[in-house]
C-alpha cells in the first residue's frame, strides 16, 4: 500500500463547518490508521497536543474507494480504519454536499522504540446513534428510499428476505446500474470483491432499520438535535403550530356562531330537523350544536321530563304521518330522522297510545319498574331483565315515559 496523491480539486473544503465534539459525547477512543505513512506530518505536531482533524473522503483512492483521510491544517496525517470508513464515507460526503466540512477533535501521540520515535493519533469513538443521526440529517435515508423506488417489488422483497446482508443478485445489479442517479452513496472498487462486498453500507443498514421500524414502536428522534440546522427546524415547527392554532381558533369561532344560530332558531320554534336543514347539518349534529349553545349560554340542561315529552311528541307525530298515508322513507325525510329511528318512533307511538295492546312490552316495562323500585342501579336492572340490551333499554325508557301509567303487576 502506498500514499494516495489527491487529484486537483478532488476535495474542496465547504464554507460551513461542523465539529462533532460540539454535538456528541464520545463513548471511548481508538487509534487512527495509516499513521505509519505520515510520520513526517505527525512529527511536526507537538506530542499530546489536541488538534482538530478534518474528515476528508477520498473516492479516488486506489487502495480504498471509500477511504476517509484525517487532515490537520490541510495536511493529511492519518485515516479512519477501513471498517469505520465504510460507514463514515457517505455520511461525510453528504455533509460536504450540504455545505459543511466535518471535523473531530483528536490527540497526537509519541513513543520511543529501539528504532527511534514513532507518532500516532488518538480519535474519540462516537456512539452508533450519533452516526445514524448524522446520516439521517444529511439525507441518506431519503436517498436510500429514492434508490429503493427504482427497484421492482420482487427485488425489494429480495433485499428484505436476507435483511440486506447478502442481497439477491438481481437487486444488486439494478442498484449498481442506477448508481449514477444516487450520488450520495459510494460503491467499493472491483478489488473489494463481488457486488455484495462493494454495496454501500447504508443500503443494507436502512433495509434492516425499516424492518425494525415495522415491528417496533417508532421512536421519535430529534433529527437535527444540537446541529447547525436545529434553529431552522425549530422555527419551521413553531410556524406549523401557530398556523394550526389559528385554524383551530377560526374553527371554534365558526362553530360558536353556528351554535348560537341553532339556538336562536329553536327559540323561534323551529324543529331540530328544520334547524339541521337550514344549517346544512345532520339532525344529530344539530342536537350537539344546541347542547353546546345551551351550555355556553348558561341554560340548564333539559329535564328528563322534557326529554320524555319530546320523545312522546315525536312518536305521536310519526304515527300521525303514517296514518296519513306516508311511507316510512318519506316520514324520515319529513322529520329529518333516519329510517331506523322512524321505525322505533312508530313502535313507541303505538305502545304509548295503548300499552295493553302490547302485553309483552308492557310486562317488561312493569318488571323494570319493580327492579327500579327495589333500588337497583340502571346497569343491574338491564342485566336482570334477561333480554337483549336494546330491548332492556327500551323497557327502561318505557317505564320512565309512562310513569304512573305503568304499575307493577299484582
Amino acid at each position: 500500500m502506498g500514499i494516495h496523491t489527491r487529484r486537483p480539486g478532488e476535495y474542496v473544503r465547504p464554507a460551513g463547518r461542523i465539529l462533532l465534539d460540539d454535538h456528541f459525547e464520545a463513548s471511548g477512543e481508538f487509534y487512527a490508521s495509516g499513521a505509519y505513512y505520515h510520520q513526517q506530518s505527525l512529527g511536526r505536531l507537538p506530542a499530546g497536543r489536541r488538534v482538530e482533524c478534518e474528515l476528508v473522503p477520498e473516492p479516488h483512492n486506489p487502495w480504498d474507494a471509500r477511504a476517509v483521510a484525517l487532515d490537520v491544517d490541510g495536511e493529511r496525517v492519518a485515516y479512519l480504519p477501513a471498517t469505520s470508513a465504510k460507514m463514515w464515507h457517505d455520511v461525510v460526503r453528504a455533509w460536504n454536499a450540504a455545505g459543511f466540512a466535518v471535523y473531530t477533535g483528536a490527540e497526537t501521540n509519541r513513543w520511543t522504540t529501539g528504532g527511534g520515535d514513532g507518532f500516532g493519533l488518538t480519535l474519540p469513538k462516537w456512539d452508533w446513534r450519533d452516526l445514524l443521526d448524522l446520516a439521517e440529517a444529511a439525507g441518506l435515508r431519503a436517498g436510500w428510499e429514492a434508490a429503493m423506488a427504482d427497484l421492482t417489488d420482487e427485488q425489494r422483497l429480495g433485499l428484505r428476505e436476507d435483511r440486506g446482508y447478502d442481497p439477491d443478485e438481481s437487486a444488486l445489479k439494478a442498484l449498481w446500474h442506477r448508481r449514477s442517479a444516487h450520488p450520495l452513496f459510494s460503491w467499493g472498487a472491483k478489488r473489494d470483491g463481488d457486488l455484495t462486498e462493494r454495496m454501500p453500507f447504508w443500503y443494507g443498514y436502512f433495509v434492516r432499520e425499516r424492518m425494525r421500524e415495522e415491528h417496533e414502536e417508532r421512536r421519535e428522534r430529534l433529527w437535527f438535535a444540537r446541529s447547525v440546522r436545529a434553529e431552522l427546524l425549530g422555527a419551521f415547527r413553531a410556524e406549523i403550530r401557530r398556523r394550526r392554532e389559528r385554524d383551530r381558533e377560526r374553527s371554534l369561532v365558526q362553530r360558536a356562531d353556528q351554535d348560537e344560530r341553532a339556538l336562536r332558531l329553536q327559540q323561534e320554534g323551529r324543529r331540530v330537523a328544520e334547524i339541521a336543514a337550514e344549517l346544512g347539518l345532520t339532525p344529530k349534529q344539530a342536537e350537539t350544536a344546541l347542547t353546546r349553545a345551551r351550555r355556553a349560554a348558561g341554560v340548564t340542561s333539559r329535564r328528563p321530563e322534557d326529554l320524555q315529552n319530546e320523545r312522546r311528541r315525536q312518536a305521536a307525530e310519526a304515527v300521525a304521518l303514517k296514518r296519513s298515508g306516508m311511507a316510512r322513507a318519506r316520514i324520515a325525510r319529513t322529520m329529518g330522522r333516519s329510517a331506523d329511528t322512524v321505525d322505533e318512533l312508530l313502535k313507541d307511538g303505538l305502545f304509548y297510545e295503548a300499552p295493553e295492546d302490547h302485553p309483552e312490552r308492557l310486562d317488561l316495562a312493569r318488571r323494570c319498574v319493580e327492579l327500579r323500585g327495589a333500588g337497583l342501579a340502571k346497569e343491574d336492572v338491564l342485566a336482570r331483565l334477561g333480554v337483549s340490551r336494546k330491548q332492556a333499554l327500551r323497557a327502561f325508557r318505557d317505564a320512565s315515559f309512562l310513569g304512573t301509567d305503568v304499575r307493577p303487576a299484582r
